[in-house]
């Protein structure tokens, strides 16, 4: 499961506690590095995303997610190189949409996945709110 970053765990104790409102869509989206996985001081701007061949973020809709216990899980996502290849994929990420807040971030563990032209990487989103 990805790991929340210490901006993820700001964020959400400012929309449950604050008064930030939640934003209506978070995405979801891959990078290629770091190699190793991004600690909880990780923003977006230390990772770097595939470029084009049909690679952008994918949205999580507010609402959509199933919550089980301390665990909310969202449906299977597909992100499918077309064009091009991407190249080593090693992770994914969640960040908010309005204003590119990393929330949280995994490495694969069975990954890289070198994506080639017409592949596929399909992520189940589960992340654990304890």
């Amino acid at each position: 499961m990805p790991v929340w970053t210490d901006l993820g765990e700001n964020w959400t104790a400012n929309v449950l506690f604050g008064s930030r409102s939640p934003d209506t869509t978070l995405k979801i989206g891959l990078y290629t590095a770091p190699t190793s996985e991004p600690g909880e001081t990780a923003t977006l701007s230390d990772l770097t995303e595939p470029s084009g061949n049909g690679y952008s973020r994918i949205n999580l809709t507010r609402g959509s997610w199933t919550i089980s216990g301390d665990t909310a899980t969202y449906s299977e996502v597909t992100f499918t190189a077309s064009g091009g290849n991407w190249g080593n994929v090693y992770g994914y990420f969640i960040c908010t949409s309005t204003d590119g807040l990393l929330l949280a971030v995994e490495q694969f563990a069975n990954g890289p996945y070198n994506v080639t032209d017409g592949s596929s990487i399909k992520i189940t989103p589960k992340i654990r709110i304890s």
